[in-house]
């Protein structure tokens, strides 16, 4: 399944695996998806899935949330204390935070697990940036 949800104003593809259509239908409670760009000694990308209702979330389907949130880790060079369980903050935005969302949002379900990742399309980008 494909469709389009927005995000603090911006327009998100979201695809949904066959798998994780099918997972989510079996839910009786809505499954949350937390779309991560990390700030550091190098931007990074990651997608936690939680059952714990966040506030602004915006609605994929009944049982399948999303939202965005630019972050920093206190060791944020380091994958392994990201991926284990490290606390995030909140990444204070100078700038748009629409510049940050992603283009497209792609979720599976394979082997028990919710697997998330985002992209950015670059033919957008240039098409902001391009001049006439």
């Amino acid at each position: 399944m494909k469709t389009m949800i927005t995000l603090h104003g911006k327009p998100v593809q979201v695809e949904l695996s066959d798998a994780a259509e099918r997972e989510l239908k079996k839910r009786t409670a809505p499954l949350y998806a937390e779309v991560q760009l990390i700030f550091g000694c190098m931007i990074a990308k990651r997608v936690w899935f939680s059952d714990e209702a966040v506030e602004h979330a915006v609605v994929v389907t009944p049982n399948f949330l999303v939202w965005f949130r630019p972050v920093r880790y206190a060791k944020s060079c380091s994958f392994d204390d990201i991926d284990n369980g490290a606390e995030a903050s909140d990444y204070p935005m100078v700038a748009d935070r629409t510049r940050f969302v992603p283009d497209a949002l792609t979720i599976h379900y394979r082997a028990g697990k919710w697997i998330g990742d985002f992209t950015f399309s670059l033919d957008l980008a240039r098409a902001r940036h391009s001049h006439p």
